[in-house]
């Protein structure tokens, strides 16, 4: 009689967590049925000593998920990290989704991390007001959070995150500009005040917040927000992401995670409702916002010109 051997676990018996070699071994594979799992690439070291589902995606969820059995009391989460346990979802400067490393903050250089999983920074003005405990880990306040990034992320991103906490009312534009009193004449805090005088809660959009970043930066004047248009009744048909309504000129921003085929087609209707009403409107994509090229500012010049040519009063 012949006894076959018994299976190994498989991939789909594997956690949905991060586990450990013996924390497998616990769940009854052993040495012979690990090795097939590591041969075969059917689960992933996302960390040394810690593993996954091959299968898994690498999402912050997922690093936040080890880094809880990994950061010490004196570290905290920050900056970015922060920002996305506080509910937002910030792009990296290119424009496109992608885990950002975890970053954590502690006051003593000496306990600086050394984890590849983390980017540590030192901060010896971090008190403990500006800390708070979300989902079991300790984490910036969004405030702290806030200023960190307004302070310290390359220009177009501290917009795109204080634009973000202002329109999810965590924070209010008074209470930042008070805030940033308390980094007088420290790295950074000229920025932070720029970016604090930009900054605009009604932005709905990273990609929005960086295309009135790139039209600002061409000298023109502000655009107006979330500006409305009216039908024949008086009433508010729709609304167009920035522009100049005495120029009746607006910009918009198509991210594709909300502009599929169906999206697009209503699009269309809309602005070509719009444009009926003598408004000239012209959506941009990442491609156009996110890039040092200059083909955006060279076709926003052209709309300038156009309403120009229509003999329109420039104005907000």
């Amino acid at each position: 009689m012949v006894v076959s051997a018994p299976r190994t676990k498989t991939p789909a018996m594997l956690p949905s967590t991060p586990f450990t070699k013996a924390e497998v071994f616990d769940l009854g594979i052993r040495n012979r049925g690990w090795r097939s799992l590591v041969s075969e690439d059917l689960v992933r070291e996302v960390y040394p000593g810690y593993f996954v589902d091959a299968a898994l995606p690498d999402t912050v969820q997922l690093r936040l998920a080890i880094a809880s059995r990994i950061l010490t009391p004196d570290l905290v989460v920050a900056r970015r990290t922060a920002a996305w346990l506080h509910g937002l979802d910030l792009l990296d400067h290119r424009g496109f989704p992608r885990t950002p490393p975890l970053e954590v903050v502690t006051r003593r250089q000496q306990l600086r991390s050394k984890s590849p999983l983390l980017t540590t920074h030192v901060a010896d003005d971090l008190l403990s007001a500006d800390v708070m405990e979300v989902d079991g880990l300790l984490v910036t306040t969004p405030m702290r959070t806030a200023a960190d990034l307004a302070r310290f992320a390359p220009r177009a991103d501290a917009l795109v995150s204080l634009d973000a906490f202002l329109h999810d009312g965590r924070v209010s534009p008074e209470a930042f500009r008070k805030s940033l009193i308390r980094w007088r004449r420290r790295r950074g805090i000229r920025q932070a005040y720029e970016i604090a005088d930009l900054a605009d809660g009604r932005s709905q959009s990273g990609g929005e917040s960086r295309l009135r970043l790139r039209v600002i930066d061409m000298g023109l004047p502000p655009p107006q927000l979330q500006v409305p248009v009216y039908d024949l009744f008086g009433e508010v048909r729709f609304w167009l992401d920035l522009g100049w309504r005495n120029w009746m000129l607006a910009l918009e921003y198509d991210g594709e995670e909300f502009h599929g085929p169906e999206q697009e087609a209503h699009d269309k209707r809309r602005r070509t409702w719009i444009e009926q009403r003598g408004w000239i409107v012209k959506a941009f994509r990442k491609e156009h916002i996110f890039t040092t090229s200059h083909t955006f500012e060279r076709e926003v010049d052209l709309l300038v010109q156009q309403a120009r040519g229509r003999g329109v009063t420039l104005g907000a």
